[in-house]
């Protein structure tokens, strides 16, 4: 075992390891190993977001990213941030109610997304009482597909209507289904796959989607749950008679995973010749970036191929108790020689910053970034038993470090841990 001898007021410091300068083969990702699935983009940008300033205004803006956009090309978000604030304001509950009435397919379908998101609208406005399907099939002319179920009389002839609206009314009609199936009796069984015609109607309409070109990201959604089903119940209900014949969905979906794969691919060979610019020093800290020049890094005189990054000042005032070892021309104290069991040595091992058990945030961080871009990003292992080993990557230009390491570290942390953050963030 080696020690290294440090001056006392840094061994009561315990500091986190040397930051590795490469990677080993086998910590690459292989075909049995760690597989990125999803990938989600979040850059609401500081100066646009105003909470209160709309109720369930953020889940309209979710919503409409969910359901009008090819995975492909997602809208930039200051643009749709604007033109839906203009939207909403223009049109008050009782306008959409009008154009429901006089088969006006744009407000059909407005109304139909500002109830599925209860943006402003009166609390009693809900997918249970408004005939959210029936619109939404109205506008996406299910008429023509006649296997999807219907609820009520003939289709009515809709005005104003375009190829890109019935897309985007048939995906939010995925969506509507996907939702209902968690809210049917025994959710997410075999037994309500079979028996329910609940998620037959989101894969149906989500696969009507992809034969026509369009692959929205709750189309992805859909057909990644049913990939799972193989490991849920030990059937893949994607065999079953009533999913058997959407293949586009599911082929669409193994080669979206099949892209983020090969793209990660090309990223890790990036990073392996220059581990140390991609990844915060900061061993505690897990955030990584795409771009070598994302993050500061330290000005000392430490060898460029091991000069450490860091994705922020704090990381980077966190690891220097540890760096500052090693960035200037090393010392006879600071020797690296083999353990002679003297009580002054302190294991390399052992050097990990006391984290307080109730610091799960604090209040004077941000969830902003100092500055917008490049983009960083953080990988979350998915939390269902039944998808381990599948990663889904939170990408961002907007928000701070921090706020995505808190972010990962919420979905392992117990459920009062989880409230002190749900509080601390209600302020903004």
């Amino acid at each position: 075992m080696h020690r290294r001898r440090k001056h006392q007021s840094y061994v009561q410091r315990k500091q986190p390891a040397p930051t590795k300068v490469a990677l080993k083969e086998s910590e690459l990702p292989t075909r049995s190993g760690p597989i990125l699935v999803q990938e989600v983009s979040v850059n609401r940008p500081v100066e646009l977001f105003k909470p209160g300033l709309m109720k369930g205004f953020e889940n309209y803006l979710t919503l409409q990213e969910e359901v009008c956009y090819h995975y492909r090309s997602p809208p930039d978000f200051r643009k749709l941030y604007k033109e839906g604030q203009r939207t909403v304001k223009a049109n008050d509950i009782k306008r959409l109610e009008r154009g429901v009435e006089l088969k006006d397919g744009p407000l059909m379908f407005e109304y139909c997304l500002r109830i599925l998101s209860s943006c402003d609208v009166p609390s009693y406005y809900t997918v249970t009482e408004v005939p959210v399907g029936d619109i939404l099939g109205d506008v996406a002319g299910l008429a023509t597909y006649s296997t999807l179920v219907r609820t009520r009389g003939e289709f009515a002839k809709v005005k104003n209507s375009s190829s890109q609206l019935q897309l985007r009314a048939l995906s939010a009609y995925a969506y509507l289904h996907f939702w209902a199936f968690w809210r049917t009796n025994n959710p997410g069984s075999l037994y309500t796959l079979k028996t329910r015609h609940v998620m037959h109607n989101a894969a149906k309409a989500a696969n009507i989607c992809v034969e026509r070109g369009f692959i929205p990201p709750i189309a992805l959604h859909i057909a990644s749950w049913m990939a799972t089903t193989k490991a849920r119940f030990g059937v893949d209900a994607r065999q079953l008679e009533k999913f058997r014949g959407f293949r586009p969905l599911w082929k669409a979906h193994e080669d979206y995973v099949a892209s983020l794969r090969a793209q990660e691919a090309l990223r890790l060979e990036k990073v392996a010749k220059a581990p140390n610019q991609y990844k915060c020093a900061n061993d505690e800290c897990e955030i990584q970036a795409f771009d070598k020049h994302a993050f500061r890094r330290c000005g000392g005189d430490c060898p460029p191929n091991k000069k450490p990054h860091y994705c922020s000042l704090y990381c980077q005032q966190i690891h220097w108790v540890y760096h500052r070892e090693f960035c200037k021309k090393l010392s006879d104290n600071s020797e690296i020689l083999d353990d002679d069991g003297d009580s002054d040595w302190v294991d390399q091992e052992d050097f990990r910053p006391k984290a307080h058990p109730d610091a799960y945030w604090n209040p004077r961080w941000s969830i902003w970034a100092e500055r917008e871009g490049p983009e960083i990003f953080i990988d979350i292992s998915h939390v269902s038993p039944y998808r381990r080993g599948e990663i889904i990557r939170l990408r961002t230009k907007t928000l701070s470090p921090v706020c995505l390491n808190v972010y990962k570290r919420y979905w392992t942390l117990p459920e009062a841990a989880r409230d002190v953050i749900d509080t601390s963030l209600q302020r903004w």
